[in-house]
């Protein structure tokens, strides 16, 4: 992504404090900032729609999640600056929240399916620990802000509004929260950084802003419109990165042990907020909650620790039932001597594909003189002989044929997509290649082959052409032997 990004984001963000800095008191202040904001959102806008029609993208879903959030977050901007430059005033409680309120579910939406993709978990989980950092957020604001500091400042809102004004805020902590637990779930890449810096300067530029909507005395809120340009812009920009979809990381037991613990931490903090407000911390039952709590987490942690270990042990022995089923998988449909296919694999792979191509050949090889060489030199002789013919075999067919020992040595090659010529090219090639010398155990040994080849027909089973071959190849045998013929 290089440094284009930032230092466009950091020039940006100058050129906007500098106009409200040279136009402060201006009656032109309120309208340059909103356009400089409008315009900031369009950018991001941009850079999220051309990243979701790059063909090369793997993340198409994501980056329109956060392209639709982008463009009602735009559309907001748009509904502010004209509600503003036709009252003089921010738009009351109304459609601009619910447009702002669109854009933020599109957000968290995203970071939901970004989640998902990843399959580290189960996504409820990740929903369930979003919700329970929400819920004790939404509660804390209540207790410790909203009802002691902020209803007397609202006296002449509603509650609605004062709800409103706060949950801001909150959605921010909550979409922030939900990028703290993607990034410790997922590989570190600049576009979470990205997002997570985004809403990280949000909550900034709405608390500034709630808190300035309280005090009369304060200067009106166009210091904050920077901060909400480069907020969005940085979520905007996140779509330059190149997110690689189903991408994790190994976690660290820490990282591991700490997401588990995440909810049980914050109901810990929380509890332990309301009974310093509303008890005697010296309290023996707080004393002793807290203990229980603690042993109860202690036990969960041993308990997990040793399920880990559990898991491990499945896993590796699923691993080695694996590789035996593989194994035996493999000795049943493999020659043991040669490692080819055996007959086995070969009337399963003629059951399955003979009538799905009618260019199909079957080449019966008989060794001439291998029963010499196994009463001559012995049968360790005899199969170092039928290893080297299944690698002489090996190097003359294509990827497309099929070769396999058929029985002693007897080899069988299904040649398909091929004219008679081929096959008969192929044949020349097969006899000559194994009247080669062969030389084992330094004794110079020659035998030669008889090939019997027939053709498919539309009425041929299995057994009727290896019989057809395995007739023409006898008959080569009873004619001088080391040939070829067809039937």
């Amino acid at each position: 992504m290089g440094f284009k990004p930032f230092i466009f984001l950091l020039l940006y963000t100058i050129f906007h404090f500098s106009c409200l800095f040279f136009l402060e008191g201006s009656t032109f202040l309120s309208t340059i900032s909103n356009v400089l904001v409008t315009i900031g959102n369009f950018i991001s806008v941009i850079v999220l729609f051309k990243a979701f029609i790059n063909p090369n993208n793997q993340n198409k879903h994501f980056n329109l999640l956060l392209l639709l959030g982008s463009l009602w977050y735009f559309f907001g901007s748009i509904y502010w600056a004209y509600y503003q430059y036709e009252h003089a005033s921010p738009p009351d409680l109304g459609l601009y929240d619910v447009i702002m309120l669109l854009a933020y579910s599109f957000f968290i939406w995203a970071l939901i399916y970004f989640f998902k993709i990843h399959k580290v978990v189960l996504t409820t989980t990740y929903l369930f620990d979003i919700l329970i950092f929400t819920v004790i957020t939404s509660t804390l604001s209540w207790v410790f802000i909203i009802r002691p500091f902020l209803i007397p400042a609202f006296d002449n809102h509603s509650l609605l509004v004062l709800i409103t004004y706060l949950g801001y805020p909150i959605l921010d902590l909550t979409v922030l929260f939900a990028c703290l637990m993607i990034l410790l779930y997922t590989s570190l890449s600049r576009a979470i950084l990205f997002i997570i810096s985004g809403f990280l300067i949000n909550i900034i530029a709405n608390s500034i802003y709630f808190y300035q909507s309280i005090d009369t005395t304060n200067l009106i809120g166009y210091l904050v419109d920077p901060l909400w340009v480069l907020s969005i812009l940085l979520i905007g920009f996140s779509g330059l990165d190149k997110f690689e979809a189903n991408k994790t990381k190994q976690r660290t037991y820490f990282k591991k042990y700490f997401q588990l613990f995440i909810p049980y931490s914050i109901m810990i903090i929380f509890l332990f907020v309301v009974y310093v407000n509303f008890y005697d911390i010296k309290d023996p039952l707080l004393i002793g909650v807290f203990i229980a709590i603690l042993l109860l987490m202690t036990r969960l942690f041993n308990s997990i620790n040793r399920n880990e270990a559990l898991n491990k042990e499945i896993n590796q022995k699923n691993k080695q039932l694996k590789d035996a089923n593989d194994t035996l998988r493999f000795l049943a449909y493999h020659d043991e001597l040669t490692k080819l296919p055996n007959r086995h694999f070969l009337f399963e792979k003629m059951n399955n594909n003979a009538h799905q191509n009618m260019n199909f050949y079957l080449l019966f090889i008989d060794l001439d003189g291998f029963k010499s060489v196994n009463d001559t030199f012995g049968h360790h002789v005899g199969d170092l002989l039928l290893k080297q013919v299944a690698n002489r075999l090996q190097d003359q067919v294509s990827e497309s044929d099929f070769l396999c020992r058929f029985a002693g040595d007897e080899f069988i090659i299904l040649s398909t997509n091929k004219d008679k010529q081929s096959v008969e090219k192929l044949a020349t090639a097969l006899v000559d290649t194994l009247s080669e010398s062969y030389s084992i155990d330094s004794q110079h040994i020659t035998i030669s082959s008889s090939i019997g080849i027939s053709s498919l027909e539309e009425t041929d089973s299995m057994l009727s052409m290896i019989h057809r071959a395995d007739k023409a190849m006898y008959h080569i045998k009873k004619n001088g032997k080391n040939g070829f013929g067809f039937l």
